[in-house]
């Protein structure tokens, strides 16, 4: 979906008479997702201050980024989380199958916890069709060992926009076309 596809859903259902006479609030701070907050904190929090944050502000999900010196407080953040009750929906994740991929996967798996694993990419743009097959086919070769092993533990593998050509929507839809997994 193009932004400027989105941007039309989103005024469509605010303007929708039935979204509007439900009390529906798009933006209401249950519909939206706390992202960034762990390595852009000023406080620098832990999983405990940061799980009471979200609950007071009434956030109830969570898209989980990190840096290297939150490794070791993995599995603190979701026991913080569900006691906190934030749904811990997305996981920034490793662009291959690496040991800290390895170590993510191992927490999720001993937490059973359920979740998305965002990864993005990168790159250039295509000079010819042949170049667009050959990088999709890279793309998809790169994520179908994550793709597998996340879905052994319940877990979805989402395609992070962060620009350049994997973040166009359409290489997207390639790559996952490519892959033929659900």
């Amino acid at each position: 979906m193009k932004p400027s596809h989105l941007l039309l859903y989103c005024l469509l259902v605010i303007g929708c008479p039935a979204a509007r006479a439900a009390g529906y609030q798009l933006f209401a701070r249950t519909n939206l997702m706390a992202w960034c907050i762990v390595p852009f904190d000023a406080k620098k929090r832990g999983p405990e201050e940061r799980a009471a944050m979200m609950e007071k502000l009434g956030f109830k999900h969570f898209a989980y980024d990190y840096r290297a010196e939150h490794i070791p407080t993995f599995d603190a953040e979701i026991v913080a989380c569900k006691k906190h009750d934030v749904s811990l929906d997305a996981w920034w994740f490793p662009g291959a199958l690496n040991d800290e991929a390895r170590l993510i996967l191992d927490v999720l798996r001993r937490n059973n916890m359920k979740t998305q694993l965002w990864i993005m990419g990168g790159g250039g743009p295509t000079k010819s069709p042949e170049e667009q097959k050959a990088r999709v086919g890279e793309e998809a070769n790169r994520l179908r060992p994550i793709a597998e092993v996340a879905e052994k533990i319940g877990c979805t593998v989402g395609l992070y926009n962060h620009g350049a050509w994997f973040g166009e929507p359409e290489n997207q839809l390639q790559i996952i076309e490519h892959l033929k997994l659900e």
